[in-house]
């Protein structure tokens, strides 16, 4: 149920159709599964009260450019929030936000406009790897970004699943097999499941120091500092926020330098000038 209902926030309105923004790229997008990352099913009601909580009693709301008038409210939070955005005093979509983080450079090579005209994702190039997020302000800077060119970006990640990594082996071009550890495999989960978006990843990345504590939405989050990848040589630090009902058995007495694996959401912002 609490997919059905929060996938729905994000996607284009009916009443919109004729207005979304560019409607030959519109690709419908939700926010269910990502909300999956922070509160239980049974939770549904309490997570709509928040969502209310946060339109009602917004302090300094973002006015932004879209067709209709636009505005994001989100709640208060030191690393992490919700974030509501509205068209025409309508809800439009709402998802969890982390802020700050580590800095990725990424060349954009393609953006992808969500129906509602004011999401959407961002696939790019960092140190040659391929990478792909969802932008959590794409609202405010959606006309900025032009492919080729090269941007910071605050990179964040939420989990689906943390667990202990097993032990791993992958057969070379010359027939060995190499024991496979570290920051060394990660992949778009949509490979082996096509369920997922361009910006859920399969990981297998080590502890990088200790586990910390974050709250969002009455809800505690543990956050775990991982090395999602080393393309050529350049460690990709990202801080991944779990909710305690998805955490493996084991993971609580993991020690920084212990392999983890998991699905994660990636998500990030633009770093401003």
């Amino acid at each position: 149920m609490l997919k059905r209902v929060i996938h729905n926030l994000g996607k284009a309105d009916k009443d919109d159709a004729a207005r979304l923004e560019p409607p030959e790229l519109a690709k419908e997008g939700g926010h269910g599964d990502h909300w999956g990352c922070v509160v239980r099913s049974a939770e549904e009601g309490d997570l709509l009260a928040f969502i209310g909580r946060v339109v009602r009693e917004v302090e300094q709301p973002k006015i932004f450019e879209a067709r209709g008038a636009g505005v994001a409210a989100c709640s208060p939070g030191e690393k992490l929030r919700a974030c509501v955005l509205m068209k025409d005093e309508r809800i439009a979509s709402a998802y969890p936000e982390a802020q700050g983080g580590a800095v990725w450079p990424v060349t954009v090579k393609e953006v992808t406009p969500w129906a509602n005209g004011i999401e959407g994702q961002i696939t790019g190039d960092c140190y040659g790897a391929t990478v792909s997020f969802f932008d959590t302000r794409f609202y405010a800077n959606r006309r900025r970004y032009k492919v080729g060119e090269s941007y910071n970006f605050y990179i964040n990640a939420f989990a689906y699943t943390l667990g202990l990594a097993s032990d791993m082996e992958v057969d070379t071009d010359m027939g060995a097999k190499v024991s496979l550890k570290g920051a060394y495999a990660y992949m778009p989960a949509s490979l082996g499941n096509p369920g997922a978006d361009i910006d859920d990843y399969w990981f297998h990345s080590p502890l990088d120091g200790d586990v910390s504590e974050a709250e969002l939405a009455g809800k505690e989050m543990l956050v775990y500092p991982i090395i999602m990848a080393i393309p050529q040589d350049h460690e990709l630090h990202v801080a991944l926020y779990v909710a305690r009902h998805l955490l493996g058995e084991g993971i609580e007495e993991a020690a920084p330098g212990v392999d983890l694996e998991g699905f994660l959401w990636l998500q990030g912002y633009l770093q401003e000038a």
